[in-house]
């Protein structure tokens, strides 16, 4: 039917009348595509010990990948055993991260294995303030035995001093804490290793 109905529709155009049927129209079709994105977030813990209200403690350095607390690294052994993991509060300010000889006495070290993997190592060195004020010597060695001394600092009352020791191919750093007068507590507050 639908061919007998073109057939009669040109006819009609030919004989210029009007055609009455109208002609099929063509139909438009259109795809609908959808797409779904998904967003991952990851948050960052907080440090160990904190929450994740916490800021970082006064002193504190910013930290990128190739920053490693030498808090996180366990010592190779201590000499007399006295310097330990824990906060310390000097010139009224709170260290979380530190390393402390509490009532100290002649001669205490740690001593860690870095491997030469470290440029650098920054610390706040002083006095707990509840210490008794008599100063102390912190300083920083390679290698094992007596060493090689980097660096030293006079640990004091009220007056952290910040410090940077050169680490380049060191690969056992010894910490050594000593007083002449014996009883102060000594803070190594923040010590960072740094890669780079």
């Amino acid at each position: 039917m639908s061919a007998l109905t073109g057939v009669v529709g040109l006819v009609l155009g030919f004989f210029g009348v009007p055609s009455i049927v109208t002609p099929p129209t063509a139909r438009t079709v259109t795809n609908t595509v959808t797409a779904t994105a998904t967003v991952t977030v990851t948050a960052t813990p907080p440090a160990p010990g904190a929450t994740a209200d916490d800021g970082p403690s006064p002193g504190a350095t910013a930290r990128t990948a190739d920053d490693v607390p030498l808090t996180d690294i366990e010592p190779l052994g201590s000499g007399y055993g006295n310097l330990v993991r824990q906060p310390v509060t000097m010139g009224g300010k709170r260290f979380d991260n530190a390393i402390v000889g509490e009532s100290l006495g002649y001669f205490e070290s740690l001593t860690y294995s870095i491997n030469e993997h470290y440029k650098s190592l920054t610390v706040t060195v002083g006095l707990d303030d509840d210490s008794p004020a008599y100063p102390a010597t912190v300083s920083f060695k390679s290698g094992g035995g007596e060493g090689k001394t980097l660096k030293s600092a006079t640990a004091q009352i009220n007056r952290p001093v910040e410090v940077t020791v050169d680490l380049t191919g060191v690969a056992l750093l010894k910490i050594v804490a000593e007083s002449e007068d014996g009883g102060p507590t000594v803070g190594i507050g923040n010590p960072v290793l740094h890669r780079n």
